[in-house]
């Protein structure tokens, strides 16, 4: 499946991202932890793509951990003075791309339509 692909090597992206970031990046330790936590907990949810249950517990915490990392992220740059575009840019790479992703997956999954196949002679009325 293609789509499951895509969402593999976005998510192999996004940690390596945070593992250089982890690597050569001065502070912001939790933050950079919690997003590792948090794409590893997703790799285990797209794992299951394209049937996912909602009430299964990895995906209740890939929910949690990725309000947990959006926090963090948050916190990170609340008190730090950088320009807009690099805060707007860690986050669309680094806390958005995925989960949005998924979302979009699972909702154009379930907008697909079932195929049948009606005989030529018979009719609606």
């Amino acid at each position: 499946m293609l789509s499951k692909s895509v969402f593999k090597w976005s998510n192999i992206a996004v940690l390596g991202a945070y593992s250089i970031m982890f690597l050569f990046e001065g502070s912001g330790t939790l933050n950079l932890v919690m997003g590792i936590v948090t794409f590893v907990i997703a790799w285990q949810v797209i794992d299951q793509f394209p049937n996912i249950d909602m009430l299964s517990p990895s995906f209740i915490a890939l929910v949690v951990a990725m309000i947990l990392n959006h926090v963090t992220a948050y916190f990170f740059f609340k008190d730090r003075f950088l320009s807009f575009s690099q805060i707007i840019a860690y986050f669309t790479i680094c806390v958005w791309l995925v989960p949005i992703q998924l979302i979009l997956g699972l909702v154009a999954g379930e907008n697909i339509l079932p195929t049948s196949t009606h005989s030529r002679g018979s009719s609606i009325l």
